[in-house]
């Protein structure tokens, strides 16, 4: 039986032979040729008669319009492409590509770093197994260490988030260049391949969800798999700096807070015993500068690093050097003491470090990068991909029924009363249909009161003049009842409209935005972000996608530009976070039950007030599949 066939022929040949395939009951097909939907809609036509073929078949299918693959273990090589015209370096990293000629490029920059690529797949235009796919059987293969990416956009957002998860149980980090951030580059991805480029908002948010590691571009991206395939994760975020340069320790101090790592102080026990073994006009601080006196020392450089690294306050360390051409086989030797004694990921920066050196380490199983920023860097992956693992994803990714496309606002009462279901957090709220019932609810509730018009028609109720606030008697309720149904008749004529909703006021707290938005990509999201001029200007908005776990929600916050709003600012009152967690908790449950439906949820204004005292959803828009 043939196991795999190689399609190379102008595309509108293709389809014939993936039936002479299933006719064979071939078990698999590499398809090269171009053509498909990459050219636009006749392309795309015929890619979909391929997809058929191949589906109904039981025809697995990489490509059309792929560049193919290498799989380097097994010496399997079913591409055109020059990079296996060179002698195989097989290692632990497999690489899944959605470009085939970019790809490629990083393929042979890994090879002029001596990182061993185990896979090389490039997905072309996904016709039959798609990204995902291919990622998950990658991370499932016992050889490989670490899985790397590169993507425009996917289709099923959902089957990502699945992958990912797959290799986070298998304790293989993902590390992913996403491309298509902005407009020009979303279009670009479009036109190159036919796939989503989707939100790169949503796509970052996703990621730090599941654990996967965005690399800015080709360089970080071999970066940080060099990094994982010589480094176990980091424990946590203190990191040690040791340096013979205080200019190159200032700078790695200064880019490891800004990604979010800590240069702690050193245990004064760690201290003075680094004051034993450096000259005096070093530094026994973090970062600790040895000096160059380990040239003529070299002992000091193996004790000084070993006793930064028992340090019980650190969790990974970087030793930065330069040049050195003249004593590669002492500093080389010395580093591989070092490594092996260590149990903590230890990162050297070696900025124009010698060909012999470079090759020498990692042979060695020591990650050696050229620069100072990019090795802190790659600790920061490090410690990000221990945290994340640590983590306990409460994973929920079963099919479900995608939302009808009809949108319809949603009545408020519906609204309220489903929300209250999942004990969201509301003022008491009525509808009345008569200024008479609007009085008499009020005086009920208890005044102050609000008014908003009740209309399907109008999801924007300020806008048509629908809203009267702070309402406090009976004569204003029912000169804000006529006032709003005249405004609302005015400016939307043709609505529908059900009457008012009477609600009790609240006032004070902080003012937040919450709410559900269905993806195309990753389907059901929570959003939470803080209101007022926060989300109209700064966009200041956190995304993950259901289901949330409580770890999850917490981060959430943690990444809003004005978190610090929570915990008090200048001594002020320190705010309900636990309360706002539960919110996200309860978002995600609707938005996994109420799948079927709704389509987006915008509570806004949410008011959070301080620790103890909760929140109150002060007002809802609901749009779903129907009315």
């Amino acid at each position: 039986p043939v196991d795999l066939v190689i399609v190379g022929l102008p595309a509108a040949a293709v389809p014939d032979a993936l039936r002479q395939c299933v006719a064979k009951r071939a078990g698999a097909a590499v398809v090269f040729s171009s053509g498909f939907a990459e050219i636009g809609e006749q392309g795309r036509a015929l890619q979909d008669e391929v997809s058929r073929i191949a589906r109904e078949g039981g025809l697995l299918l990489c490509g059309p319009n792929t560049l193919g693959f290498m799989n380097t273990f097994d010496r399997v090589l079913a591409t055109f492409s020059q990079a296996g015209d060179y002698e195989l370096q097989s290692g632990p990293v497999g690489f899944v590509t959605q470009s085939g000629a970019f790809g490629t490029a990083i393929y042979a920059l890994a090879r002029e770093r001596g990182l061993g690529i185990g896979y090389f797949i490039n997905s072309g235009n996904e016709a039959g197994v798609e990204f995902a796919d291919l990622l998950e059987y990658v991370a499932h293969d016992p050889r490989v260490r670490v899985v790397a990416g590169y993507i425009e956009g996917v289709r099923d957002g959902r089957r990502l988030m699945q992958a990912c998860r797959t290799a986070m149980a298998c304790g293989k980090p993902v590390v992913i260049v996403k491309v298509g951030r902005f407009g020009a580059g979303a279009r670009a991805a479009s036109s190159h391949t036919g796939s989503l480029a989707g939100s790169d908002r949503i796509y970052t948010s996703v990621f730090r969800q599941l654990g996967v590691l965005r690399a800015a571009q080709e360089e970080e991206l071999l970066d940080l798999a060099t990094a994982f395939c010589l480094c176990d994760p980091a424990q946590g975020r203190r990191v040690a700096l040791i340096t013979q340069s205080g200019g190159a320790g200032v700078l790695m101090a200064d880019r490891a807070e800004e990604i979010g790592l800590e240069v702690p102080a050193l245990s004064p026990q760690t201290s003075a015993a680094l004051r034993e073994v450096i000259p005096v006009f070093g530094s026994t601080k973090n970062p600790v500068d040895i000096t160059a006196q380990f040239i003529a020392d070299p002992a000091m450089l193996e004790s000084s690093i070993g006793l930064v690294l028992d340090d019980p306050g650190v969790d990974a360390g970087v030793f930065y050097l330069g040049l050195m051409e003249r004593h590669v086989e002492t500093v080389v030797g010395r580093l591989r003491s070092v490594a092996k004694n260590a149990t903590k990921p230890f990162v050297v920066a070696w900025a124009a470090a010698p060909a012999a050196a470079r090759h020498t380490l990692m042979e060695s199983g020591i990650c050696m990068l050229p620069s100072a920023t990019r090795a802190v860097t790659a600790v920061r992956a490090l410690a990000a991909y221990g945290e994340a693992r640590a983590r306990r994803v409460r994973a929920d990714d079963a099919p479900r029924e995608p939302a009808p496309e009809r949108r319809a606002v949603w009545p408020s009462a519906r609204t309220f009363e489903l929300l209250g279901r999942y004990r969201v957090p509301l003022p008491p709220w009525r509808v009345v249909t008569s200024a008479e019932d609007a009085v008499m609810e009020a005086e009920a509730l208890g005044y102050p009161v609000a008014l908003k018009i009740e209309s399907v028609d109008i999801p924007h109720k300020t806008e048509a003049g629908g809203v009267r606030l702070g309402l406090s008697c009976a004569a204003d309720v029912a000169a804000a009842y006529e006032g709003i149904l005249a405004s609302a008749r005015a400016r939307a004529p043709s609505a529908k409209i059900s009457g008012a909703l009477v609600q009790r006021m609240a006032s004070g707290g902080v003012e937040l935005i919450a709410g559900i938005h269905r993806d195309e990509t990753f389907g059901p999201l929570v959003m939470v972000g803080l209101g007022g001029v926060f989300v109209e200007v700064m966009e200041d908005v956190s995304f993950r996608a259901a289901p949330l776990t409580r770890e999850d929600a917490a981060e959430m916050l943690f990444e809003l530009k004005g978190a610090r709003v929570f915990d008090g600012v200048r001594g002020g009152l320190r705010y309900d976070r636990q309360a706002l967690v539960a919110l996200l908790l309860a978002l995600s449950d609707l938005a996994l039950d109420q799948e079927g439906g709704l389509l987006e949820l915008d509570l806004n204004p949410v008011r959070l007030f301080p620790e103890g005292d909760g929140l109150l959803a002060l007002d809802a828009l609901a749009v779903g599949g129907d009315s």
